[in-house]
C-alpha cells in the first residue's frame, strides 16, 4: 500500500511542481509510514524475539553489508552527487522492500507474509486494470513517466510480479479460469510495452517455480501459462506496430556497457571505483549504470561488493533448493528470486532493482516462519 500510494503521490507532486526535495520527502514518508507502525505493533504484540531468526540468514547480512560498503566507498566516488542519490534510494527503496515482508512475518507469522503479498497482489491488479482501462499502452513508449512515474520496463516488472503471485503463489482464492484470464491480460500488457527482459525473466521464473513446486496441482498452472504467454507474444507482435522488436536478439548496446564495467573492475578489483562512479566513465552519455547488478557492484565496490551481491542472491536460492519439504512458499520464493535476478542481469541499477530485494525479503520471511513452525 505504501509503495503504490507513494508512487501515486509522487506523480501528483510532479503535477503541482512541488520540487524534487519535497517530492523525495513525500515519497519516503509514505514508504516508511507503514514500516513505522509495523515496528510499533511488533513490540506491542511482544513479538520482537521473532526477528532473531533473521540474524541467521546470509541475505540479511548481505543487505546491510552492501549499504555500509556503498557509504564507505562514497568519498572516493568519481561522481559523488550520483553516489549520494544511490545511497538515499538504497535506504528507502531496497531496504524497505526487504524488511517489509520480514516485519510482516515477524508480527503475524506465516499469515503475515501472505497479508503482505496480498497487498502487493492488489497493487499489481490495480496497475494492470489501469493500464487497460486508461489505454496507457498507446502513450507509454513515448512518455517514460506515465503511470505512477514508472517507465515501461518498470511497469512490466511489476506486472510480471503480479503474474507470479497469481499463478504460483495463489495468494488469493481465485478460480483457475479467472487466474488464466488475469495472466493473459497482464502478459499482453508486458508484450505491448515491448519489455523483452521482463518477458524472458517471467518465462524462466514460471518454469523454475513449477519445478520447485512439491505437488502436481501447483506445477500445472505455470506450465500452462508459459505457452499462453508465447502465443500472446506472437499474436501481439504480428498485429500491433508498437511492439516490432519483441523477438529481436539485439543487445541494445549492453555489451559496450558491460565491457566498460569489466575494464573499471580490472583497474581496481579490490576497492572498485567508488559508489556511483560508473556514471562518469560510462561509454554512453546519460547511461549511469551497466545494466547488470553484479558488474555494477564489481566496478564500483570491488570484490567485496561483488561477493555481497552474489551472496544476497544465491544464499537464499541455495537454501530453497536444498529444502527437503517443497511447499508453495518455496516455489513462490524461487520464482520471485529468479524473475528479479534475470531482470537485474539485463537492466536497471542497484536502487532500480528494488524488487530483487523484495524477493530476498520474501525468501527470508519464508525461512523465518519455517523455523518458528519447527519450534
Amino acid at each position: 500500500m505504501g509503495f503504490f500510494t507513494g508512487g501515486g503521490l509522487y506523480l501528483v507532486g510532479r503535477t503541482f511542481d512541488m520540487g524534487h526535495e519535497a517530492l523525495l520527502f513525500l515519497n519516503v514518508g509514505v514508504f516508511l509510514f507503514p514500516m513505522f507502525f509495523l515496528m510499533i505493533y511488533l513490540f506491542y504484540k511482544k513479538r520482537a524475539c521473532a526477528l532473531i531468526a533473521i540474524f541467521r540468514l546470509w541475505e540479511f547480512w548481505a543487505v546491510l553489508g552492501l549499504g555500509l560498503l556503498m557509504l564507505v566507498r562514497l568519498p572516493d566516488s568519481l561522481f559523488e552527487e550520483y553516489g549520494v542519490q544511490k545511497i538515499k534510494y538504497y535506504l528507502v527503496n531496497n531496504m524497505v522492500c526487504f524488511f517489509g515482508p520480514v516485519l510482516s512475518s515477524a508480527v503475524w507469522g506465516n499469515p503475515g507474509l501472505y497479508r503482505f503479498l496480498k497487498g502487493v497482489l492488489l497493487g499489481g491488479l490495480a496497475l494492470t486494470v489501469y493500464f487497460w482501462v486508461s489505454g496507457s499502452y498507446l502513450e507509454l513508449p513515448f512518455n517514460i513517466y506515465a503511470v505512477l512515474n514508472f517507465n515501461p520496463i518498470e511497469i512490466s516488472r511489476l506486472i510480471g510480479l503480479f503474474i507470479l503471485l497469481v499463478v504460483i503463489g495463489e495468494v488469493m482464492a481465485i478460480p483457475h479460469l479467472f487466474v488464466f484470464l488475469l495472466a493473459a491480460a497482464a502478459s499482453a500488457a508486458m508484450i505491448l510495452l515491448d519489455a523483452r527482459g521482463p518477458a524472458l525473466a517471467l518465462v524462466i521464473a514460471l518454469l523454475c517455480g513449477g519445478m520447485a513446486a512439491g505437488r502436481r496441482e501447483f506445477r500445472l498452472p505455470p506450465v500452462l501459462v508459459v505457452p499462453l504467454f508465447i502465443l500472446l507474444a506472437v499474436y501481439v507482435s504480428s498485429h500491433y506496430w508498437f511492439s516490432p522488436d519483441f523477438f529481436s536478439l539485439s543487445d541494445n548496446g549492453r555489451w559496450q556497457l558491460y565491457q566498460a564495467a569489466l575494464a573499471t573492475f580490472g583497474q581496481n578489483p579490490v576497492l572498485g571505483a567508488g559508489t556511483g562512479s560508473y556514471a562518469s566513465i560510462s561509454p554512453v552519455p546519460g547511461i549511469n549504470y551497466p545494466h547488470n547488478l553484479f558488474l555494477e557492484s564489481a566496478a564500483e565496490l570491488g570484490l567485496a561488493g561483488l561477493a555481497l551481491s552474489l551472496l544476497f542472491v544465491f544464499a537464499p536460492l541455495l537454501r530453497l533448493a536444498c529444502r527437503r519439504k517443497k511447499v508453495k512458499e518455496t516455489a513462490l520464493a524461487v520464482s520471485l528470486l529468479v524473475f528479479c535476478l534475470v531482470n537485474a542481469m539485463l537492466s536497471g541499477d542497484v536502487p532500480g532493482n528494488y524488487l530483487l530485494w523484495l524477493a530476498g525479503g520474501v525468501a527470508a520471511s519464508a525461512a523465518m516462519t519455517a523455523a518458528e513452525d519447527y519450534r
